[in-house]
């Protein structure tokens, strides 16, 4: 592997990272990660959905795919002795069919907690045009030369850590349409469930493709036996994705296709256990993907089925420019098959009236 790893010595605040570049990003591209993701909502490789139901210039590339790209920038260059430890984006622009992307990253602030290099950075991914789409946040864990080892599974430093979710509930619409007195009462709902399937091979490679991350962690035996890990590993990001359709329940595609032609294709995904959060009152079609915030202290190992706690942090309504706008905000713990928390993520999904 090299002795490439950097240190928090060697870096000062206002250093960037050497820029990732992706793309163009094609309508095949798009199509291969709603497979990879069991995604089948429609404005993502529907034309005629996307323009005429959605309003959409084009179909649009996924929103959850950007937290991949984002991910990997900081998990390269923090390096096999390093951490990827936090990262928070924002999603304000749609991406389409042949952009460019470019994924950024400035270093903030530094600190030594305890021993360990704490870099802080602004980051975010930009098109062709210069835009900015997905402003963030993030942090990585750096060794000192000569220092001790960054732990895994990572233990945040004890004045760092934070229990709960860390999330401040929004202001909700005084003349709320959608989200009243009534809907507000499903702030604080529980619900968990398991993945029907273990974690395979196949399905990191699919996912190494669609990213694409060509990070043979996850894909070469021999490479990975050679890292702390000692076997391969999904990528630090993959139990949000982790959790497909069971066979055991019915296909709700086929179902809801034959009651609306037009209907938008629901997220990916249903847990067992879980077969229908939507919360009575709210737009049911064209969820948007407002954003996401994720702390990373583990990674899933292949052969592994993953466990999901969630809650329902908070519910509000906005007005848009063209309609009103409902935004569901859900904390959510994955575990491994110890029981160990892996993962901790918060993400707001976006229905419009």
């Amino acid at each position: 592997m090299g002795d490439s790893q950097i240190y928090l010595e060697d870096i000062e605040v206002g250093v960037q990272i050497q820029p990732q570049e992706y793309g163009p990003w094609s309508n095949a591209h798009i199509t291969r990660w709603c497979a990879a993701q069991e995604n089948w909502e429609r404005f993502h490789y529907d034309y005629k959905i996307a323009t005429e139901v959605f309003n959409l210039e084009d179909i649009v590339a996924n929103g959850n795919w950007r937290k991949y790209p984002m991910a990997r920038l900081f998990k390269d260059w923090a390096g096999h002795k390093g951490w990827l430890w936090k990262i928070d984006m924002q999603y304000r622009g749609m991406h389409y069919p042949f952009d460019m992307f470019e994924v950024w990253g400035k270093v903030k602030s530094m600190e030594e907690v305890d021993g360990l290099g704490i870099v802080h950075f602004d980051c975010g991914m930009t098109n062709q045009h210069g835009e900015e789409t997905t402003p963030g946040t993030a942090t990585v864990v750096l060794p000192l030369r000569n220092g001790k080892e960054v732990p895994y599974p990572f233990i945040p430093p004890q004045s760092l850590s934070s229990e709960g979710f860390n999330y401040q509930r929004a202001e909700n619409l005084p003349n709320a349409k959608y989200v009243t007195e009534s809907i507000e009462q499903y702030i604080g709902t529980k619900s968990e469930g398991d993945s029907w399937d273990e974690i395979s091979k196949s399905e990191l490679r699919r996912f190494s493709q669609a990213i694409p991350d060509p990070d043979p962690l996850y894909w070469d035996e021999a490479y990975a036996q050679d890292t702390r890990f000692g076997s391969i590993m999904a990528m630090p990001l993959y139990p949000v994705d982790g959790f497909k359709h069971p066979p055991t329940e019915p296909d709700q595609l086929t179902l809801r296709l034959k009651e609306d032609p037009n209907y938008w294709g629901g997220p990916p995904g249903v847990m067992s256990g879980e077969r229908d959060r939507h919360l009575p009152g709210l737009p049911k079609g064209g969820g948007l993907n407002g954003g996401q915030s994720y702390e990373i202290l583990g990674l899933a190992r292949v052969g592994e089925r993953l466990h999901r706690k969630s809650t329902l942090l908070d519910v509000y309504e906005k007005q848009g420019k063209q309609n009103r706008l409902v935004f569901t905000v859900s904390g959510t713990d994955y575990l491994n098959d110890s029981g160990d928390v892996i993962l901790k993520g918060v993400g707001a999904g976006i229905l419009r009236g």
